[in-house]
This record gives C-alpha cells, sequence and structure tokens, in this order.
C-alpha cells in the first residue's frame, strides 16, 4: 500500500506542476526549453598564450572556425530543435578587466540575439575548461570563501542583469557545467550562485546541476529547499551511461582503450569488441606491460558491461529515479532538463550497422526524456571532432539519421549525404 507521505508528495508535485504552468516566468512551462542543442564551438575552451603563460589570448573567441551563422540557427529551427545551450568559458570574464571584460560581455550579448533573432530561445551555459589551469572546475569550486568563487559570483550577478533585460522566458543562466567535487561540497556553492543570480534578476529562468559532473546521482542528491518552490528553476541532469559505449576511444576516460562496443549490450558477441580492443591497444605507443595491463582492464569492463545487458530499460530506470525524487520533493517533469547526452561517433560507426546503433542509443535516451515530460539538449552541434552531430568537421548539416533518431526533420542539403 502506498505510505501517507507518497500520496501527499505525489499531490504536491501535481499542484506544484500546476503552479508552475500558470508562472510566466517558468521558460520550461511556456515551451522555450524542450528540444535543444549545445553549441561549443564558438565560446567555449578559450585558447591561452604559449606557455609559461597563463593569459588567455585576446580576444578569445576570434578565429574563423568559431563562426556561427544565422542560416545555420534557422536550419536547426526548421528542423526541431526550440533551443540553444551555449556554451561560454568563464575563464577570459574572471580574468581580464576594464574594457576587455565589457567586450567580452558584449561578443557574448551579440551571440545570445544571433541565436534569438532565429527563433531559437538560449540557454547560457557556464563552462568551465581545462585549458587554462587557474580557472578549471577544480579551482573555480574549491570553496565558498576563496576569492576566484567570489569572483565568480560577481560574473554570475553581472551576466544575470543584462541577460534580464533580453527577451522574458526565452533566455536562462546556467550557474555551472560538470561541477568537479560531491554534491554535498557543491551545494552551498550552488545555493550562493543561485542568490547572486536572483539578487539581480528576480525571474530569470535558472539552471540548476547537482556535483558528480552534473550526473543524475549527484542532481538527486541535492537539498532543494532554498530553490525547489522558485517556478523559474529547470533541474538539469547529463547522461552518457554506458560510458564503455558513448566514450569508446576517449583519450581521457576510462574507455580510452575500448573498441566496437555495441549498443544494446548484447547487440553483437563480445568477442568482436575484444578483439577490436586488442587490435587498438596493439596500435598504441603504449610499452609491452603496458599493453598487457591495458588489455586485462579493457576485459573487465567489457565484460562487466556485457553481463549487464544495458538496453532501453536501463535508461528508462535511471529516468524513472528522477522522476520520483522530482515527485517526492514537488518538482514537476517540466522544470527538469536533460541538459546533455551524446555518444562518440568512432570510426566503425560512421556507417553500416555500427552507425545503426549510435543512432538507437540517441532515440532510446531522447525517447525515453519526452516519455517523462523531461526538456532535452544534444551534445554537440559542431566543433568537436569525437561528439559532433554534423557530417564532417567542414560541414554544417547534421547527420540525416541523427536528427530522425532526436524526431527531427531531414535539414536541407541533407539529402545529398
Amino acid at each position: 500500500m502506498q505510505s501517507v507521505r507518497g500520496k501527499m508528495s505525489r499531490i504536491v508535485g501535481l499542484l506544484a506542476t500546476f503552479l508552475s504552468a500558470m508562472h510566466p516566468s517558468d521558460g520550461r512551462a511556456a515551451g522555450y526549453f524542450n528540444r535543444g542543442i549545445a553549441i561549443a564551438h564558438t565560446l567555449a575552451w578559450a585558447p591561452v598564450e604559449p606557455a609559461p603563460s597563463r593569459q588567455f589570448v585576446f580576444p578569445p573567441f576570434s578565429d574563423i572556425a568559431r563562426s556561427l551563422t544565422r542560416d545555420e540557427l534557422i536550419a536547426l529551427r526548421s528542423a526541431g530543435f526550440d533551443f540553444v545551450r551555449l556554451a561560454v568559458d568563464p575563464g577570459p570574464l574572471l580574468q581580464f578587466q576594464g574594457a576587455r571584460r565589457d567586450a567580452l560581455d558584449r561578443i557574448i550579448e551579440d551571440h545570445v540575439r544571433l541565436i534569438l533573432s532565429s527563433g531559437l530561445s538560449v540557454i547560457v551555459d557556464f563552462h568551465p575548461s581545462d585549458l587554462n589551469p587557474d580557472y578549471t572546475s577544480q579551482a573555480l569550486t574549491a570553496g565558498t570563501g576563496t576569492p576566484l568563487f567570489q569572483s565568480y559570483l560577481g560574473l554570475l550577478g553581472r551576466t544575470a542583469t543584462w541577460l534580464a533585460s533580453m527577451e522574458a522566458g526565452r533566455v536562462a543562466l546556467e550557474i555551472m557545467n560538470e561541477p568537479a567535487i560531491r554534491s554535498d561540497a557543491w551545494q552551498p556553492m550552488l545555493e550562493a550562485g543561485y542568490a547572486a543570480v536572483r539578487a539581480q534578476a528576480p525571474t530569470l529562468p535558472i539552471v540548476i546541476g547537482g556535483g558528480d559532473e552534473g550526473s543524475a546521482e549527484g542532481l538527486m542528491q541535492l537539498a532543494t529547499r532554498k530553490f525547489g518552490s522558485d517556478p523559474g528553476v529547470l533541474f538539469s541532469f547529463h547522461f552518457y551511461d554506458p560510458y564503455q559505449f558513448t566514450h569508446q576511444g576517449a583519450s581521457w576516460n576510462a574507455a580510452r582503450y575500448l573498441a566496437d562496443v555495441p549498443y544494446p549490450a548484447n547487440a553483437h558477441p563480445l568477442e568482436e569488441s575484444l578483439r577490436a580492443t586488442a587490435s587498438a591497444i596493439e596500435a598504441s605507443r603504449l610499452p609491452g606491460d603496458a599493453k598487457t595491463s591495458a588489455y586485462v582492464d579493457a576485459l573487465k569492463q567489457l565484460t562487466a558491461y556485457r553481463l549487464s545487458g544495458f538496453g532501453r530499460e536501463a535508461i528508462a530506470g535511471t529516468f524513472a529515479r528522477v522522476t520520483r525524487w522530482g515527485e517526492d520533493h514537488g518538482i514537476p517533469p517540466a522544470r527538469i532538463l536533460l541538459g546533455e547526452f551524446g555518444a562518440m561517433r568512432t570510426d566503425r560507426e560512421r556507417g553500416g550497422p555500427r552507425a545503426v546503433e549510435r543512432e538507437a542509443w540517441f532515440r532510446d535516451v531522447r525517447g525515453e526524456a519526452e516519455r517523462r515530460g523531461f526538456g532535452w539538449a544534444v551534445w554537440v552541434y559542431r566543433g568537436s571532432e569525437e561528439f559532433a552531430l554534423v557530417r564532417s568537421q567542414s560541414d554544417t548539416v547534421i547527420d540525416a539519421a541523427i536528427l530522425a533518431a532526436l524526431g527531427m526533420s531531414v535539414q536541407k542539403g541533407d539529402a545529398a549525404k
């Protein structure tokens, strides 16, 4: 029998759904943040001067590879996206002062206005990078009392002030992408960030995520007492499960030497993945003993993945837990955002049956998010060789099969694929 507490929490959730739908500052309820795509090649990963300098290049976002046109944005809107999650490296905004600092605000504002003029809403996502050791996620989250975090609070308030003057409801501010600390350590910093934004912008939509690199687990560990009843807050989590599939071959991940990993886990025999992985390890520059250790580790990862039977049911299970967390905290699905999900495209996934597996992963994740009533933002449009959704690095058109997996229309020009 359902407990009294369970019944009451669901009643609270239903009431919150009704109230947030009536509140004009709730961007999700108003339909502004339903199907999004991250754009990171323009304002993220600001370049640094040659070592030993730790100065950012100025202007930091000026090379031609960072271009973004209105035609591209209109094509995204025509395909079916309704918002952009715009990744912005906060490092230069914290390092530069005076006229140079003012110029950076104008650069970001120009991008936001360009996106809005194309019929898309926008989330400004402060996205720390590891290119400058002084402004990494770890450096920024060392504690609420550190000078750097206090400066970050000033950045949030300053940005919120001018964002609030733009189109109401269609512009949101994400406090920080994927904090690389536990949620209990992130909690006081998140609350301080929320307060800094609300002090300057009482109704600006705010995107909040948990620690543990923005995972679902990190979100569900947050205490929501400070902002749970604010209908202008969207609660975000990121999803890259299973990492053996989504990050196979990624140099920065435990799956760095994995190859030909299937989705679902039983889509093709384990032996095929083992052979491809062994070839990848043999072709690496690792010394002999290290190659043996790498293969043993890869065998453990691949065997565990195979035994897990990971498939759409596992995705549904995680999303159901997030839904229940929302119900227990009076947060309706309309205020939950799958803020980032993506999968690397390996050489084997550029055509044939392996490409179909990657498409199936996107279809299943997107489908489960929509079934739960979550908005979502896929990672990433272009500029990231491994995760980019465009057909090639020199292209601006998203792969037609991936668009279909996302429930989108084929873009103009995709027929030439």
